[in-house]
Formats: C-alpha cells, sequence, structure tokens
C-alpha cells in the first residue's frame, strides 16, 4: 500500500510502500502518478534500482526521451551508462573514474547548477524526471527544487497578465555559456542536433486549469523584447521564484529516487567536493507535445 507523507502542503511528498524493483499494481502506479500530480516533487528513498527497473518506473508516465548527452556532445564516445534513455548525472567517466578539470562532460554538467527545467531546450520539452543515486559525496551536492506554482499565484495581477502570452526561446548551449564553457567552439553538428525551442512562459495545467511559470536558465530570448530587456525579465521571475518559501531543498541518500514534473517545478543541483565519487542517473518523460504550435 502507497504511503503519501507531505513534506510542505501542497509541494514535495515522501513516499513509502512500494518496493521498485517489482512491477507495480494498476493502482499503485495510478496512486504515483496521483501523488506526483499534487505534490509536483516526490521523494521515494530506500530504491535500489538496476538502470532497467528505472527506465520501467519511468515509463509508467509516458515515453522516454534520449539523453541529450548521448547525442550532442557524446555521440561517438563510450558511455559509462547502458541506456541511451538515461542521463549521466555524476562526475565518472565511462570505466568508473573521477572526471579531470577540463574533461567536456564536466564542464557540460556544470550547468546543472543553474535553476532550470529538463529538457526545455526542446520542441517537445520533458514532462517528469527520475533521478537516481548509486553513490553521493559527504558533503555537497544536495538538489533544490522551486514550486513555479506558487510563484505564480504569488505574482500580482498585473504582472500575471503581463506575462501570460509571451513566448521565451530556450538554447541548450546558452546555459552551457552562462558556466564558462566556450559555446563560440561549439562544433555545428552539435548545434544541428540540438537547435534551440519556442516555449510558452507561463503552462497551465490541463487536468487541474492550475498554471505556473515556465523559467530555465536556457531562456535567451523572448519574442518582442530585446536582450537587455530579456535578461531583465529573466533575471527578475528567477529571483522572484527562487524564494526560499518557493524552495525545497533535498539531501541526498544512497539509492534515493526522486520525481518531479519539469512542467511546474525547476530545480538546481548544489557543488560538491569533486575528489569524492557521485554517481546519479536520470530518466525523462518526454511531454505530450510542444508548449507552441507551428
Amino acid at each position: 500500500m502507497i504511503e503519501v507523507t507531505p513534506v510542505n502542503p501542497g509541494f514535495v511528498a515522501e513516499v513509502a510502500g512500494l518496493d521498485l524493483r517489482q512491477p507495480l499494481s494498476g493502482e499503485d502506479a495510478q496512486a504515483l502518478r496521483d501523488a506526483l500530480e499534487q505534490y509536483a516533487v516526490l521523494v521515494l528513498p530506500g530504491q535500489p534500482l538496476t538502470e532497467d527497473q528505472q527506465l520501467a518506473v519511468a515509463r509508467l508516465f509516458g515515453p522516454l526521451e534520449t539523453s541529450v548527452g548521448a547525442s550532442v556532445y557524446n555521440a561517438e564516445r563510450p558511455r559509462r551508462l547502458g541506456h541511451a534513455e538515461l542521463s549521466d548525472i555524476s562526475n565518472l567517466d565511462e570505466a568508473g573514474g573521477i572526471l579531470g578539470a577540463t574533461d567536456i562532460r564536466r564542464l557540460i554538467n556544470l550547468s546543472n547548477q543553474l535553476w532550470h527545467t529538463d529538457s526545455s531546450f526542446k520542441r517537445t520539452p520533458a514532462s517528469v524526471s527520475l533521478l537516481s543515486a548509486q553513490e553521493i559525496p559527504p558533503v555537497g551536492g544536495a538538489t533544490e527544487f522551486a514550486d513555479m506554482r506558487a510563484a505564480w499565484d504569488a505574482l500580482d495581477a498585473r504582472m500575471q497578465a503581463r506575462l501570460e502570452p509571451l513566448i521565451a526561446t530556450h538554447d541548450y548551449f546558452h546555459s552551457r555559456g552562462l558556466t564558462g564553457f566556450d559555446v563560440g567552439a561549439v562544433p555545428p553538428a552539435w548545434r544541428e542536433r540540438q537547435p534551440p525551442a519556442r516555449q510558452v512562459l507561463v503552462r497551465t495545467n490541463e487536468k487541474t486549469g492550475r498554471r505556473s511559470l515556465y523559467l530555465a536558465s536556457h531562456i535567451c530570448a523572448i519574442d518582442g523584447m530585446s536582450s537587455a530587456q530579456c535578461s531583465a525579465l529573466v533575471d527578475e521571475l528567477m529571483d522572484f521564484a527562487t524564494q526560499p518559501r518557493f524552495v525545497y531543498r533535498h539531501r541526498w541518500r544512497t539509492d534515493d529516487l526522486v520525481l518531479w514534473d519539469n512542467r511546474c517545478t525547476m530545480h538546481r543541483g548544489a557543488g560538491f567536493d569533486e575528489k569524492y565519487r557521485r554517481s546519479m542517473r536520470r530518466a525523462t518523460v518526454q511531454d505530450a507535445g510542444p508548449t507552441v504550435a507551428d
């Protein structure tokens, strides 16, 4: 029997009573989906999942994405993980050694420390992400989640009316550039594999009608605005939406599985001492379709 314990009223809950190494009943699978709909972030401790088991849980929420790391900068080289549907959120190379300071995989992953929502740079973005922890450094490396529904609700009516019609362009390489990665040296083939995508700035949950901000550090432009105007607005909204009253900080334990809804949350990872091993992997579910029509 699934047991759901809220961490905050309406945002983040811990789930017990499930062994995700075993197939879930239809009733338990629906209860898990319902809990995520309500709380946006679910924490399931004590889930030592294999790659295949993690992917099976992810498929309960829809079709899976291919990892960007598997398709952009990692297309022609060995990967540590055995499935292209898994993103490697670690500091380890394909042989299990700690990445060097200048390794491109480390430099690319630094942008995970910026506030973002997964795959908003894809025309059809992500819905649910599932991050599984195998090895955790002793200090640092927490993940923070921001409730973008509560942030939207807290905006005044004038700002809400201003934001509702806006369309933003999200670029995978824009956010990488914010952490010092040399975007100018990116090969054209990488950009062709991952072009920018346009997304609404305000999303609406079709089931509940509840609205949420749809922000990410990937935003490089907003239709009808200059670059300076776009940056100012995004910075203002980011600062507002990540106030402590909207944020939950998760301190990882080995075998934690955390699920979140990218359509109504943002998240970021904290830095950690990279002399320690960190092994985590993420499965990401594709949303039903683009947020902006052709």
